[in-house]
């Protein structure tokens, strides 16, 4: 998990190791999710993980049926992935505090590194769509090359931060979950990638009002009442734009383009990995995605995959919003916020370790987790025996 939290934004070596590495632990992982998974078999045969058998076996037959051999791989990586963070994400939840405390701090540092580099090079600039923030100036340190790639990933962080932070009692921790939840709104706001910031205060929004209690709450509520107020008073014209003139910026144009290359394959799509092809729109520009995950399972798997992912994610977020697990919240504010951005981005839904794995894949595993975990393992653990500070759940 610290190899996938960490590595998005810096590896050592290429890329490509990064894969190979995360490969290499997951296979790992499976030598230990072999005993662990009988002696919990009972936790296999619960309505949510049926479901997403159910799911996954029928992308991984499509893929079979396509011939596209790199997705029968890299299903069947996401499968060892999913069950991995289904049996330990049963485990002590102070352990998982720490991992995903580590990826936030790493979030922070890369975002904060990325402002002051832009800042000292000259490349910084205030004003309003000036500059979208997509990379930090260094070759290979936290370049993701577009601004939806890069605010994507800084929005995972900022949501797992404001958990952290709601569920911190230390004074001293409350404070660094501050400081690192700022640096990476600030940084959020300046990539202008508008799905980044939907998924980041949708998120937000969410765990406020699950976990936060009592003045925390209030408290909570107050600072957005006042980014709200600020956000309208100072910048109103640009969220008329945002929201108003700029509209879906011909996403339109692409998405007939997804229903009209469907043709006769409604029902099982052109199979997994197909790509769209070249879209060309009115304005001359070429894209080559869906600009819609939603979209892209219906052109890859047809009808009958469009529907069995919605339904393993009407299933996993209403388990999520039921379960007492002390993650549930984080899973179900990072699912419940992505399925509105699936909407209008994102793409690659099955492949190598990309900004899906953070946003449907990892809170899908976490469903799992929350939902089939022995009772034991869900309950809150006692104020003081947190390393983080953890309100109980």
């Amino acid at each position: 998990m610290i190899c996938l939290l960490v590595g998005r934004f810096w590896w050592p070596t290429e890329s490509g190791n990064w894969e190979k590495t995360l490969r290499l632990l997951c296979g790992l992982s499976l030598l230990v999710l072999t005993v662990q998974l009988f002696r919990e078999r009972a936790r296999l045969l619960s309505a949510t993980f049926v479901v997403f058998v159910l799911f996954w076996v029928g992308l991984q037959a499509n893929a079979i049926a396509a011939d596209s051999y790199s997705s029968v791989r890299q299903l069947l990586l996401l499968l060892v992935f999913t069950l991995m963070v289904m049996v330990l994400g049963g485990q002590d939840s102070r352990t998982w505090r720490i991992v995903l405390g580590i990826g936030v701090l790493s979030g922070a540092g890369f975002a904060g590194f990325s402002l002051v580099h832009k800042v000292l090079t000259g490349e910084f600039a205030l004003g309003y769509r000036v500059m979208g923030l997509h990379n930090s100036g260094v070759p290979g340190v936290a370049d993701f090359g577009i601004t939806i790639e890069a605010g994507m990933h800084y929005a995972f962080s900022f949501v797992v931060g404001v958990w952290l932070l709601l569920r911190s009692r230390k004074p001293a921790l409350v404070s660094l979950w501050i400081v690192c939840v700022l640096v990476l709104g600030v940084y959020l706001y300046f990539t202008f990638s508008r799905a980044a910031w939907v998924a980041a205060l949708a998120g937000a929004v969410l765990l406020v009002l699950s976990v936060a209690r009592g003045r925390m709450r209030l408290a909570a509520f107050a600072v957005l009442a006042l980014g709200a107020l600020a956000a309208v008073v100072g910048g109103y014209r640009q969220l008329a734009y945002e929201f108003g003139s700029r509209g879906l910026t011909y996403r339109d144009e692409v998405w007939r383009a997804v229903f009209d290359r469907v043709g006769e394959n409604w029902w099982f799509g052109h199979g997994a990995h197909t790509e769209l092809g070249e879209v060309v729109l009115s304005t001359g520009q070429v894209v080559h995605n869906p600009h819609s995950l939603y979209l892209e399972v219906l052109y890859q798997f047809g009808v009958f995959g469009l529907a069995s992912m919605i339904i393993v994610l009407a299933v996993c977020l209403w388990a999520l919003w039921r379960s007492s697990a002390p993650l549930a919240r984080l899973w179900f504010a990072l699912l419940a916020s992505a399925s509105v951005v699936f909407a209008v981005e994102l793409h690659f839904f099955v492949a190598a370790p990309n900004v899906v794995w953070m946003w449907f894949w990892l809170p899908l595993a976490g469903a799992l987790a929350a939902t089939t975990s022995p009772p034991s393992a869900s309950r809150p653990q006692a104020p003081g025996q947190s390393m983080l500070g953890a309100q109980p759940a």
